[in-house]
């Protein structure tokens, strides 16, 4: 009874079927292994032939047989490996992502579809960073499509050995493009949270924030971007493994792995951004609960992105030790992106829920009653004098507070002149019109010190 292979054993033999099964166009379309197989038969039927003769039935040019003369001469060894295949594990592919792509491409059309109904039907036009989402998602389905194609066009074998070099070609294409245009699928997505942010206050500690997370960001997705494009001199390095003044200097590795970590350090920043200003905002526990919830949902796609990390970590070389590992690649990105752009939406499905359900998810009851008392609470007046006037249009309630310079700051407000007002639905931004009698408000915030004042909140 034959030992079984090491993990060495294994990688030589994926290795010697790759190389001899790419080096002739005799094999082109054919199992790597039958070029093995086929150099065995040579050496059983022809024990004196010498390496040239070798190189002239596999079609080599001078190139060519340079690099497998440097890798496997004497030829007739590596001959034996022939001997070895049946003993190689032969493993299928482990399937596509297509049921998993067709799945969160549903999901996320339906989210973008709701999200951009909620501006729509509450503003009445599409916000930019909306629009920059809208962009993202074409992107996300577009990367999703090619991996779906990256993981079909590999055929139904996982190992090297069980595949044709022309499979083993394309999905090396695929891969390589995927992996490449990634880093900036993700930065469409942040972009659109970070010009959100920005436009929400004028608040410059959280603009900073915005900024220089929305830097690094930038920055870490054209490395990643580059890292990959230009990881060989030449960028179609695939057509290129037999020439020895091919040159690779970028460990593609140590730079999915680099950009990979800053990536997921910047997602959670955009995620955790806009915590402090909710923090500052005068809610009731429960409300502040929501509030936290439905900004740190991120966190979700942070998770995603970790594990789809760690698969390439395992994967890089996938098919070089005859199982497949191109798939967990593909498919955590699918999850990773899809979660990202649907987290992204969470406050604009819930001012869409608010309109709808107010009494679910709002951040207080839609009763113009207790929008009094929430306001008598804050500070405001209550009673309905020349101060406050409380009205209801369109289904909503609104509070106007007059901008009076003669009267005093009322005894009841704990937090005096820094007490200001803005527009609080969450799910977009809202500049308010300002006249020189009042502000139409929904809930009033207490500024920070030497804080710009919020001009909406999402």
């Amino acid at each position: 009874m034959a030992e079984p292979l090491t993990q060495s054993d294994i990688f030589y033999i994926t290795l010697t079927c790759y190389y001899w099964g790419s080096s002739s166009p005799r094999f082109t379309h054919e199992h790597t292994s039958e070029a093995v197989k086929a150099l065995a038969q040579l050496y059983i039927d022809y024990p004196n032939i010498t390496d040239d003769q070798v190189a002239s039935y596999y079609g080599w040019d001078i190139k060519t047989y340079d690099v497998m003369a440097m890798n496997f001469a004497p030829f007739n060894e590596t001959a034996f490996a022939a001997e070895l295949l049946p003993l190689a594990p032969h493993p299928r592919s482990t399937g596509s992502v297509l049921p998993l792509f067709i799945v969160f491409t549903i999901l996320s059309t339906v989210v973008m579809s709701l999200r951009l109904w909620s501006r729509w039907s509450l503003l009445g036009r599409i916000q930019n960073f909306d629009w920059v989402a809208l962009i993202s998602y074409f992107l996300i389905v577009a990367w999703g499509a090619y991996g779906v194609h990256a993981s079909l066009v590999g055929g139904d074998m996982a190992s090297w050995c069980d595949r044709s070099y022309f499979q083993i070609k394309q999905q090396s294409i695929a891969y390589n493009v995927g992996m490449t245009a990634y880093p900036m699928v993700v930065l469409s997505i942040k972009l659109a949270l970070l010009i959100f942010y920005y436009q929400l206050s004028t608040w410059n500690a959280l603009r900073t924030a915005v900024l220089v997370t929305g830097f690094i960001s930038i920055g870490n997705a054209l490395g990643g971007f580059f890292a990959f494009l230009f990881q060989c001199h030449k960028v179609n390095f695939w057509d290129s493994e037999f020439d020895l003044t091919l040159k690779c200097e970028v460990h593609t590795l140590k730079a999915i792995l680099g950009t990979g970590i800053v990536n997921i350090i910047t997602d959670a920043l955009v995620w955790v951004i806009p915590m402090p200003l909710v923090w500052r905002l005068q809610l009731y526990p429960r409300e502040r609960i929501i509030a936290f919830f439905t900004f740190g949902f991120g966190g979700i796609a942070c998770v995603a992105a970790a594990i789809r990390l760690e698969a390439v970590q395992n994967s890089i070389r996938f098919g070089i030790d005859g199982k497949d590992s191109i798939l967990p690649i593909i498919a955590w990105g699918i999850i990773e992106l899809n979660l990202a752009l649907i987290c992204s939406s969470a406050p604009a499905l819930r001012a869409l829920l608010m309109k709808h359900i107010p009494k679910l998810l709002s951040y207080g009851s839609s009763g113009a009653s207790d929008i009094k008392s929430m306001f008598k609470r804050t500070g405001g007046n209550s009673s309905g004098s020349a101060g406050t006037k409380i009205r209801s249009a369109a289904g909503k309630t609104h509070i106007h507070v007059h901008s009076d310079p003669q009267s005093p700051v009322s005894p009841q407000s704990p937090y005096g002149k820094n007490m200001s007002t803005a527009s609080i639905r969450i799910g977009y931004v809202e500049y308010e019109k300002r006249d020189s009698t009042g502000t139409d408000v929904e809930l009033p915030i207490q500024h920070p010190p030497k804080a710009a004042k919020i001009e909406g909140f999402v």
